[in-house]
């Protein structure tokens, strides 16, 4: 109960405040906007051109065409949103406050992340609402079943960063450790993460002396691996095992590695093991 209390009190705060509205208005039009795009430009890909595509193991369709944009919005926002969310009581002295009530440290870090998710969670689904409108009145072939599984889906990849900005935000003493914190958490996962594997992959075939092929397809299994491991990917991945044909890339997928419904189990060990090394730093804390 005192982690719903907690929880309740941090969506209050951010509804009081401009931060939800802002973040809603903003999500909305980024979406619509990306719907209408999509809808402009389908017929780039038409014919002997999508077909030769599809031969290639590439694919064109409405869930690739939101999904840059849409984890983008997401992974920046709850680092705006949530690095303040332990280490900015901490330096204030109102997580004294807040522990004087029958709330536990668990609860306060548990009680944050749900608050601040649900501050993530309504803009997103306002937007995919917003969004189907303009998809139906565009003439978009949409199913909504798989646009409702898209949505939830996205509703947990905003769950993960925030659990891992929270992580950070409870192993931080100040609010400048925790910002110093949450943007490196970013670069790398977000930009270092895809860099590496690629550079690498190029350095591979560089060195053989193979060319490298034309298809990312025919790629090597490892690279398809290690790309997997950051949350992005996961979500992409977790997105195919859900929407088999919202896949950009066909793989071979006999490997056990590139099952597609690992990418959930990518997701669960980002959402837990960041706040595990944030609670027992944070509980350990002399506040």
């Amino acid at each position: 109960m005192s982690l719903a209390l907690v929880a309740k009190k941090d969506f209050q705060d951010a509804s009081r405040s401009r931060v939800l509205w802002i973040l809603s208005v903003l999500y909305v039009l980024l979406i619509s906007a990306m719907v209408w795009a999509f809808s402009a430009f389908e017929g780039l890909l038409a014919g002997d051109e999508a077909a030769a595509a599809a031969q290639q193991g590439v694919s064109f369709n409405l869930y690739i065409f939101l999904a840059g944009a849409t984890t983008l919005f997401i992974s920046a926002t709850a680092l705006v949103v949530s690095y303040k969310a332990i280490a900015g009581e901490r330096e204030s002295g109102q997580i004294k406050l807040l522990l004087g009530l029958p709330h536990s440290r668990l609860d306060v870090l548990l009680g944050k992340v749900l608050g601040r998710t649900a501050v993530l969670a309504v803009p997103v689904l306002l937007g995919f609402a917003v969004a189907l409108v303009v998809a139906f009145a565009l003439g978009v072939n949409v199913v909504v079943t798989e646009y409702a599984f898209f949505a939830l889906l996205t509703v947990l990849y905003a769950l993960v960063y925030v659990s891992i900005v929270v992580g950070v935000s409870a192993m931080a003493n100040t609010t400048t450790q925790a910002t110093a914190g949450a943007i490196s958490v970013f670069v790398v996962l977000e930009v270092l993460w895809d860099l590496v594997p690629t550079v690498t992959l190029f350095g591979y075939y560089y060195v053989t002396d193979q060319s490298l092929p034309v298809s990312p397809a025919e790629y090597p299994e490892w690279y398809y691996v290690v790309t997997r491991l950051a949350p992005t990917s996961a979500y992409n991945v977790a997105r195919n095992a859900v929407l088999p044909k919202s896949a950009s890339v066909s793989i071979d997928s006999s490997s056990f590695l590139l099952q597609d419904w690992l990418g959930f189990v990518v997701l669960g060990v980002w959402l837990v093991v960041p706040l595990v090394v944030g609670y027992w730093r944070f509980d350990a804390a002399d506040l």
